[in-house]
């Protein structure tokens, strides 16, 4: 399959195309300069495979949670696509993308996102299941769940040891900040975050379950108000 993905979560941004096995990536660690990089990397990662956009036979994007500018010009990226050529777009959840490659590990899997002054974006798995649902946590909150799930912990197998997923770094330097989850063995994998063949993979789990691609009035997962929904609130 001809297929494009792209993931804007974060301030590093990533972009794939792959050509039936062949794979070209490009990860670009720009800060805020995302909307002047983004198109000339979607260019040079289908020029590099050799695929018009006209070719694909499909897009796909982490559809959240992350950043809500990152996030919108990954979506308008992607329909000015669908637009011109019909081509259908898969969304995944960020946090399933980033976990997708040590699905295999044998104790917790926490992928996170980190939202700033202590806050995560979060997600947990335990054997390949959902052991904390998708949320926005502050991180005491999300450190006493954790905390919870061991103490509670009915399966032998469970042992005290998170392999934490996505901007890892972040919230490892968080945890030893405040003095959090002493005790656990807290492993990671340092250096990039997002791995666009996962992205790939569950796009097309969801084309051979039959799952439809996004509708027109589809958008990103953000799991918070924007600040400018909160200025108007408070």
């Amino acid at each position: 399959m001809n297929a494009f993905a792209l993931d804007t979560s974060i301030s590093r941004i990533t972009v794939a195309a792959k050509k039936d096995a062949n794979l070209v990536s490009l990860t670009l660690d720009i800060g805020m300069r995302q909307s002047e990089k983004l198109l000339p990397a979607i260019d040079y990662v289908l020029a590099q495979t050799e695929i018009e956009p006209s070719e694909l036979d499909y897009t796909a994007l982490c559809s959240g949670p992350g950043s809500f500018t990152g996030l919108r010009l990954g979506f308008a990226a992607l329909k000015a696509i669908e637009a011109a050529h019909e081509i259908p777009i898969y969304a995944v959840n960020s946090l399933d993308c980033y976990a997708a490659p040590f699905k295999d590990f044998s104790g917790m899997v926490l992928s996170v996102i980190d939202a700033r002054k202590d806050k995560f974006f979060a997600k947990a798995f335990f054997g390949g299941k959902e052991a904390i649902s998708c949320d926005d946590f502050e991180l005491e909150d999300l450190a006493r769940r954790l905390e919870e799930i061991f103490e509670n912990k009915s399966d032998e197998n469970l042992r005290e040891e998170i392999f934490v997923a996505g901007e890892a770094e972040a919230f490892l330097a968080a945890c030893a900040r405040r003095n959090f989850l002493q005790g656990k063995k807290l492993i990671c994998a340092k250096g990039g975050v997002a791995n666009l063949k996962s992205v790939f993979d569950l796009a097309e789990e969801k084309i051979a379950h039959g799952e439809p691609p996004i509708a027109e009035y589809e958008g990103p997962q953000y799991f918070r108000a924007s600040e400018a929904e909160r200025t108007i609130k408070s």
